[in-house]
């Protein structure tokens, strides 16, 4: 398993889809706190659906505020032991 971890400063810039990333059923409702519906459906994998970065900043933006960002991504090989 690779990892990395970013930290960074920042404004969310307000276009709401600079990227999306395709997630279960089970992880979007715990993401958005809803149901998905026909849109939200992932265009390119099969039984997935798409999360938007304002989902993640859903109740936190307010104008003119700056927030610290951390993400860390961890890259597990398919059939690969963590």
């Amino acid at each position: 398993m690779r990892e990395k971890t970013i930290e960074f400063t920042g404004y969310p810039s307000g276009d709401h889809e600079a990227f999306c990333f395709d997630v279960d059923k089970d992880d979007f409702r715990l993401i958005t706190g809803r149901k998905p519906n026909k849109f939200d459906r992932a265009v390119f994998s099969k039984g997935m659906y798409m999360i938007y970065p304002s989902d993640l900043l859903e109740g936190l933006t307010e104008a003119d505020k700056k927030y610290k960002f951390e993400i860390s991504i961890k890259i597990i090989e398919e059939g690969g032991a963590s």
